[in-house]
């Protein structure tokens, strides 16, 4: 197991906190210009127009490469039709609400100002005329969505969304389709006879030979993703990277052929078309224990370009048996998919797979290291520590969760299977090495397998009186001394919780709200009940009340949610009207935070590197720059 290298005290913690204190010192400025920068997308504005009663909701992007470059010092003019709106530039927001005779009508467009400056109008606003963006799906009977990433797969700075649909009974091969946000569809790749599933079971052995999209296929989810889309080769257009195997089918028509239905293959695929640009075979390590589940992610290795991060998982013996785990990333420069190295965890190491990966800086040194719950592989392929006494979980959340400890913390939950209790229902952590920080505990007597399962938890700042912030799990029995809503410092602040589904900014404030199927709900700790302020008609969430996607996709930082209607013929994108005071950089171009949105899986809360949260007051300029050539899209002065 490698050392475990000195807790990062710089860039993102002490900046964020010597901010909270009043005191931003010179030093802690300047170690975040020393970290490496990224190349990140080039963004437009992402301006966004809603009609409202009596006007029209405006929101738009400030963006991280341009506030890493002038920090606060950036004001807006908002336009209709050419003409000014607003009497001095907007300052203390992203928003504005235009109430003006013709409000309702007309081209709207912002620019930037800066030193008294005006930069060229941003791209017109995407109009959202009924509330939301309609994405007719193309016809396909008996589907639904499962999940979307977004990517901008042709460089114009806005995003499009690639989306898998999956058969509900089972018996139709897995789709993959991308769509502007406008409701064009642009291609669709078929997964082929290898990606159906066998029959309903439980574990990452269930696909059949060479299953390329996903493992388990109860009740129409699958556990896996095998599927990520991102800039890899910096040309300012998203790849898709998936896996496949004899009988995909491409958008051009082309497929894969293969020797043996067990050959299972890395392919990259042209964003903008869905034609496969190269492929190299996965890895057989796994071969004689049966075929492989996995997940695919983006994670920044070397510190400024990004590399795709597979994993494969297989369970020996039997469905449930000892998980082995296998790690392979890849470089792609635009012709060529290359090796960058491989790790097989050891076995006996205490490392177990969860549902779902994380890609972040854990160490402040630039380079993200692969989280998978209970424990982490740092950035060049070595074991870095695995949480001691921890075991199978299903959901995990890292962030800075508290602002008075310099680095990231983590929280995961505990399951158990197959007689096999966990040793506690959650665990509350030091990301960097693994210390647990905070620990439940389990009701004395004697208990059964079902008793001390704990399917979900979530991490938010949902009580403004606590600092910091608070995380919770799926336990119903609020008697047992594992249950409630804690603290990072306060230790147990409630005997009842909320719902435990996903964390969402969205009403404008710092604290966080929640995202359950489709609604959003304010929780009030004074009362220890929810308040629902946003519940569209029309619309259904998927396996584990989850909709296909939520994020920062469009306007300001606060974050949509994608969903699919009712009759699976559509999905809608739904934006917050809420205006707000506080003003953040686009949560999209948050390194932490956008890489969350390249891993599915079990879905999970996504979170930036900062603290984020009721008592932010400034955050750290992140240290990114666009790919090299790409043209700029934020029409800066």
């Amino acid at each position: 197991m490698k050392p475990t290298r000195r807790r990062r005290t710089g860039a993102t913690a002490a900046v964020v906190l010597t901010a909270l204190l009043g005191t931003h010192t010179a030093d802690a400025a300047t170690t975040a210009q020393q970290a490496p920068r990224r190349v990140t997308e080039d963004l437009d504005r992402g301006l966004v127009a809603v009609p409202l009663d009596g006007g029209t909701f405006l929101s738009w992007r400030l963006l991280g490469t341009e506030y890493a470059r002038e920090g606060d010092g950036i004001a807006f003019n908002v336009y209709r039709n050419g003409r000014r709106l607003n009497r001095t530039p907007v300052t203390r927001s992203t928003t504005y609400r235009d109430v003006s005779a013709g409000a309702r009508r007309g081209t709207y467009t912002v620019r930037a100002v800066v030193d008294g400056r005006e930069g060229r109008p941003s791209r017109a606003a995407l109009r959202l005329a009924g509330g939301y963006a309609e994405i007719p799906l193309a016809a396909a009977d008996g589907y639904t969505v499962q999940h979307a990433w977004p990517g901008d797969l042709d460089g114009d700075g806005r995003y499009e969304l690639v989306v898998s649909r999956l058969s509900t009974d089972r018996t139709g091969t897995d789709l993959l389709e991308a769509y502007t946000l406008t409701g064009r569809r642009l291609w669709r790749v078929d997964l082929g006879p290898n990606s159906l599933a066998r029959a309903p079971g439980n574990g990452a052995n269930d696909p059949a030979p060479a299953a390329v999209s996903g493992s388990t296929a109860i009740g129409g989810y699958r556990n896996d993703d095998n599927v990520t889309v991102y800039d890899l080769d910096g040309d300012g257009r998203a790849e898709v990277l998936l896996h496949t195997a004899d009988g995909t089918a491409f958008a051009d028509g082309a497929s894969v052929e293969a020797a043996s239905p067990a050959a299972q293959f890395v392919s990259v695929v042209d964003g903008r078309t869905g034609r496969e640009r190269a492929r190299q075979p996965v890895p057989d390590d796994f071969t004689a224990d049966g075929p492989s589940g996995g997940h695919f992610g983006i994670a920044y290795l070397d510190g400024s370009r990004p590399s795709l991060v597979t994993k494969l998982v297989t369970r020996v013996g039997a469905k449930r048996g000892a998980f082995r785990v296998l790690f392979q990333t890849w470089d792609f420069d635009g012709t060529d998919l290359t090796r960058r190295w491989k790790y097989v965890v050891p076995a006996g190491s205490g490392a177990t797979s969860f549902h779902q990966l994380r890609t972040v800086d854990l160490d402040g040194d630039g380079r993200d290291e692969i989280a998978d719950g209970n424990y982490v592989v740092d950035d060049d392929g070595t074991l870095r520590y695995v949480v001691d006494g921890a075991g199978h979980g299903d959901r995990f959340a890292i962030a800075d969760l508290d602002p008075a400890r310099p680095g990231l913390e983590g929280f995961a939950v505990q399951q158990s299977e197959l007689g096999v209790l966990s040793r506690f229902p959650w665990y509350y952590y030091d990301a960097a090495t693994g210390e647990r920080l905070a620990t439940g505990t389990h009701p004395a007597g004697p208990v059964s397998e079902a008793d001390l399962d704990v399917g979900r938890g979530n991490a938010a700042d949902i009580d403004p009186g606590h600092p910091g912030y608070e995380y919770w799990t799926s336990t119903a029995d609020v008697t047992r001394p594992g249950a409630g809503v804690f603290n990072v410092r306060d230790g147990k602040v409630a005997a009842t919780t909320p719902s435990v589904n996903f964390r969402i900014w969205w009403d404008g404030d710092r604290a966080a709200e929640l995202l359950d199927f489709t609604h959003v709900e304010k929780w009030d700790p004074s009362t220890g009940t929810s308040t629902k302020l946003f519940a569209p008609s029309g619309v259904v969430s998927g396996a584990r009340n989850a909709t296909p996607f939520y994020g920062d996709l469009l306007g300001d930082w606060r974050e949509e949610i994608l969903a699919e209607t009712a009759d699976h013929g559509a999905l809608r994108l739904y934006t917050t009207t809420e205006p707000t005071s506080t003003r953040l950089y686009t949560l999209a171009q948050n390194p932490a935070y956008r890489l969350g949105w390249t891993v599915r899986g079990y879905l999970q809360s996504t979170y930036t590197d900062y603290y984020l949260g009721t008592e932010t007051r400034r955050v750290p300029r992140p240290a990114l720059t666009t790919p090299e050539g790409a043209g700029s899209h934020d029409h800066h002065p």
